[in-house]
C-alpha cells in the first residue's frame, strides 16, 4: 500500500492566485467595458447626425435603418461593437474554463449573441418607419428575439459566476430585463405600421442599457478577480488538502479526485473502494462546509440523500435470506392494512421496484410526525396508488423508504427499526460509520455541511439535463418536484432532520463505510448473513417492462430496492450490479462480476441523475486498474471466488449478436434486442477503457 497525504506545504501543488493575469486575458475582459461604452456612444452620436430623430419614441435600430440620415455613420460603429461583444465573450469563455462551468456557459451564450448580431447592420436591416410593412421586417424581428434571449441566458448563467453580491444584481437586472420587455411588447404593432410610439425610446433604452451596465460589471469584476493562469506552482491550502492512500495500481483514482478540488470545482468530497474485499482507495479532502476552511477529515461523514436507498435495500436482503420476508409476496401479509384503496395485490418486488404507484402523500409529513412510526404506518396504509400497480413504474424519492421502515418493523421478529436494524446487523458486524438516524453522541464537527440545490441553480443544468426530467424538475405541481417535499420541512444541515429515520434520503455516513458495505454484497453477502438464494435474486438483473419512468420521464432501472443498470444507464461491468445514486452527485454500487465496492459522496449538490462529472472519472479510473491489474478489459474478476459467485447466481443463454448487429438481452423482458454497443455502454463505459476491446460474457439467471 502507499499513502498519500497533501497538506500545507507538501504534495500536490496548484497554481496561486495572480491578479490581473495575461496581458491577452485583460484585453479581451477589458472589451466588454469598450463594447458597451462604444454602444451608448453610437446611440448618442448617430441619433444627432437623425434630423428630427426622438430618443423618447424612436427605436435605436432606427439609427440603422434602410436609407435613415445615420446609416454610413453607425454601421461601421455597430459592426466594431459586435467585434469587441465577441472578443469579450471569448474571454468570459476562457475564463471559466476548468474554474467555473457557468462562466463558460456565459461566455459561449455572449460570443453567440455578438455572432448573431454581426447580422443587425449587415443583413438583416429594418426599413424606416413607414417604408416598409411588418413582412419586410420579420427577419429583423426574428433577430433581435434570438439577442434577447442570448442575453438573458447568458445573464442566468453568469450570475452564478461570481459571489452573492453579483448575483442578486445580474437577477434584479434580469427582472428589469423582463418587465421592461412586456412593456414594449404593446409597441411592435405600431412600429410595423410606422405610426408613433411615445415613451417607446425611453424604455428601450433603459432595457439596452441596463445589459449593457450588467457586461461592464462583469468585465471589471472578473479584471478584479485573481487569475490561476499561467501562474508558477505553490503549496495547497488548508481549504484544499487532499488525503488518504491507494493500493499501487490505482494511483489514477487519486489523480482525478485531485482534479476534482483543481478543475472541477468540488468543496469537500469523499471517495473510497474496496476489490477482492481489499480496501484499495480511500481518500478524502477539500472543506466540510461551503463557506469557512474547515477540513473534511478521515472520520468525516456527510449526508448521502437517496444513496441510502441502497444500504436500506441491503437490511430487506437480510430479512429475505432468514425467511421473514418473500419478495414476491404481497405486502399486505406482513401488513394487512396496506391493502387499502386497492392495494391489496401489491407484492414487495412491486413496491421495492417503484411500481407500485405510491409516489406521493395526501397529508404533509413533517420531521416532527416522523417521530411516530404508527402514525407514519397509518397514513401510508390509507394511500391511493397514482396508477394501476404494475402497469408501469416511477421513482418513489422519499416514499419507497418509508414503506421499507414498516415493512422490516413487521417482519423483524424484534420490530426494529430500519435504521436500527441496519445498525445492529450489518453496521456493527461490519464495522461501519453509517446511520440511518443520526445518534446524538456523533458531534455537529464531524458532519460535513451541504450547499444544497436551488431552483437558481437549475438553470445550470440546461447543458446537460433532458428536457423531459428538467420539465419535472421545474414544474411546482409534477409528480417529482411534489415527491421532493416529503418531509415537508426537511433541512439537510439541521441535524434534526438527520436524527429522524428517512430511508429514502437521510443516511450519514463515510464513503469507506458505504463502499465496505457494498464490498460485503460484491463477494456473495455471506458476511452479513445474506444466503446464496438471496444474493441470486438481489443481482438477477430486472424484469423491467416499462424503462420509462414515469416520475423522472427518462428510463430507469429498479429492482428490490436498488437501481440497476440498463440500456443509457450505465455501471458496474455486468448486468448483476447493484447500486443507489443520491441527488447531488454521491453514488455508490457493488459489482459482483468485479468484486468491487465503490462510494462517492460530497457536499456540492449539483444536477446530474447519475455520471456526475466529479464521480465518473474516479470510478472509470478505478476500473481501468482493474483493468490493468487483472489484464482483462472489461474489468471483470476472472478469479476462483468470481466464478463460485456466478455459479450461484446465474441460468439463461449467454448474449448472441444478431446479423443486424444487435445482441437479444434474454435478461430483459420480450427478448428485447438492442445494437451491440448499447450492452456495452450498459455494463460498463467502454470509452473509459480508451478504445481496448471489450471481451463478450455470459449472463445466466435462476
Amino acid at each position: 500500500m502507499t499513502t498519500i497525504r497533501m497538506a500545507q506545504g507538501g504534495g500536490r501543488t496548484l497554481a496561486p492566485p495572480v491578479r490581473g493575469g495575461s496581458i491577452v486575458r485583460q484585453v479581451l475582459l477589458a472589451c466588454g467595458i469598450l463594447s458597451s461604452l462604444l454602444y451608448v456612444a453610437t446611440d448618442v452620436l448617430g441619433g444627432m447626425r437623425y434630423p428630427g430623430y426622438s430618443f423618447t419614441s424612436q427605436a435605436i435600430s432606427e439609427l440603422m435603418a434602410i436609407g435613415a440620415p445615420s446609416e454610413a455613420f453607425v454601421d461601421p460603429l455597430f459592426i466594431t461593437y459586435g467585434v469587441l461583444a465577441l472578443a469579450f465573450g471569448v474571454g468570459v469563455f476562457l475564463e471559466g474554463a476548468g474554474r467555473s462551468r457557468a462562466l463558460r456557459t456565459a461566455g459561449a451564450l455572449l460570443s453567440g449573441y455578438a455572432a448573431v448580431g454581426f447580422a443587425g447592420p449587415t443583413v438583416f436591416e429594418m426599413h424606416q418607419r413607414g417604408a416598409g410593412g411588418a413582412d419586410g421586417d420579420a427577419p429583423h424581428i426574428v433577430l433581435t428575439s434570438a439577442l434577447v434571449l442570448l442575453t438573458l441566458l447568458a445573464m442566468g448563467f453568469g450570475a452564478f459566476a461570481l459571489g452573492k453580491r453579483f448575483r442578486i444584481y445580474s437577477f434584479a437586472t434580469l427582472l428589469t430585463l423582463i418587465v421592461l420587455g412586456a412593456l414594449t411588447a404593446p409597441y411592435g404593432a405600431r412600429l410595423a405600421a410606422g405610426q408613433p410610439t411615445p415613451g417607446f425610446g425611453i424604455v428601450e433604452r433603459i432595457l439596452i442599457y441596463s445589459s449593457l451596465l450588467w457586461v461592464a460589471v462583469l468585465a471589471i469584476a472578473l479584471l478584479r478577480r485573481p487569475s490561476h493562469r499561467g501562474a508558477t506552482a505553490a503549496p495547497l491550502t488548508a481549504t484544499t488538502h487532499v488525503d488518504g492512500f491507494v493500493a499501487p495500481g490505482f494511483e489514477e483514482v487519486r489523480a482525478e479526485f485531485e482534479r476534482n478540488f483543481a478543475e472541477r470545482g468540488e468543496i469537500g468530497a469523499a471517495v473510497a473502494a474496496y476489490w477482492r474485499g481489499e480496501k484499495v482507495v480511500d481518500l478524502w479532502g477539500g472543506r466540510r462546509t461551503p463557506e469557512g476552511d474547515a477540513p473534511w477529515n478521515e472520520d468525516t461523514m456527510v449526508v448521502v440523500m437517496s444513496t441510502t436507498k441502497g444500504l436500506a435495500a441491503m437490511t430487506l436482503a437480510v430479512a429475505n435470506a432468514r425467511g421473514w420476508l418473500d419478495y414476491d409476496a404481497p405486502v399486505a401479509r406482513y401488513w394487512p392494512e396496506f391493502a387499502q384503496n386497492g392495494k391489496g395485490a401489491i407484492t414487495v418486488r412491486q413496491l421495492l421496484g417503484h411500481e407500485a404507484g405510491l409516489v406521493l402523500l395526501d397529508e404533509e409529513l413533517t420531521i416532527e410526525k416522523l417521530r411516530d412510526l404508527d402514525y407514519v404506518a397509518r397514513l401510508l396504509a390509507r394511500q391511493k396508488p397514482a396508477w394501476p400497480p404494475g402497469t408501469r413504474h416511477g421513482y418513489h424519492a422519499m416514499t419507497v423508504g418509508f414503506y421499507m421502515q414498516e415493512l422490516i418493523r413487521r417482519v423483524d421478529p424484534a420490530h426494529r427499526t430500519l435504521g436500527r436494524f441496519f445498525r445492529e446487523e450489518i453496521a456493527v458486524p461490519l464495522g461501519l460509520e453509517f446511520y440511518v438516524g443520526l445518534p446524538p453522541e456523533i458531534p455537529d464537527s464531524r458532519l460535513a455541511k451541504v450547499k444544497p440545490l436551488s431552483a437558481a441553480r437549475a438553470m445550470l443544468a440546461l447543458t446537460h439535463s433532458t428536457p423531459e426530467l428538467l420539465e419535472r424538475v421545474l414544474w411546482p405541481w409534477s409528480l417529482l418536484r411534489k415527491s421532493l417535499a416529503i418531509p415537508a420541512d426537511v433541512d439537510f444541515n439541521d441535524r434534526r432532520s438527520l436524527e429522524v429515520e428517512v430511508p429514502a434520503g437521510n443516511g450519514v455516513g463515510t464513503a469507506r463505510a458505504i463502499a465496505r458495505a457494498y464490498s460485503a454484497i460484491a463477494e456473495g453477502g455471506a458476511e452479513i448473513g445474506i444466503t446464496p438464494e438471496t444474493f441470486a435474486r438481489v443481482t438477477a438483473p430486472p424484469g423491467v417492462a416499462h424503462p420509462h419512468d414515469a416520475v423522472l420521464g427518462v428510463p430507469t432501472y429498479f429492482s428490490l430496492g436498488f437501481a440497476r443498470p440498463g440500456p443509457g444507464l450505465g455501471f458496474g461491468s455486468s448486468p448483476r450490479a447493484v447500486g443507489a445514486p443520491g441527488a447531488g452527485g454521491s453514488f455508490a454500487f457493488a459489482d459482483p462480476d468485479a468484486r468491487l465496492g465503490y462510494a462517492y459522496v460530497m457536499n456540492k449538490l449539483d444536477f446530474w441523475l447519475i455520471d456526475d462529472p466529479r464521480e465518473k472519472p474516479l470510478r472509470d479510473a478505478a476500473y481501468r486498474a482493474i483493468a490493468r491489474l487483472t489484464d482483462r478489459p472489461d474489468g471483470r474478476d476472472g478469479g476462483a471466488r468470481s466464478r463460485q459467485v456466478a455459479t450461484v447466481s446465474t441460468a439463461s443463454a449467454p448474449l448472441e449478436q444478431r446479423p443486424d448487429g444487435a445482441v437479444p438481452l434474454r435478461w430483459l423482458p420480450h427478448d428485447l434486442a438492442i445494437p451491440e454497443v448499447a450492452v456495452r455502454t450498459m455494463c460498463i463505459d467502454q470509452h473509459a477503457l480508451r478504445g481496448q476491446p471489450t471481451q463478450r460474457h455470459e449472463s445466466r439467471v435462476e
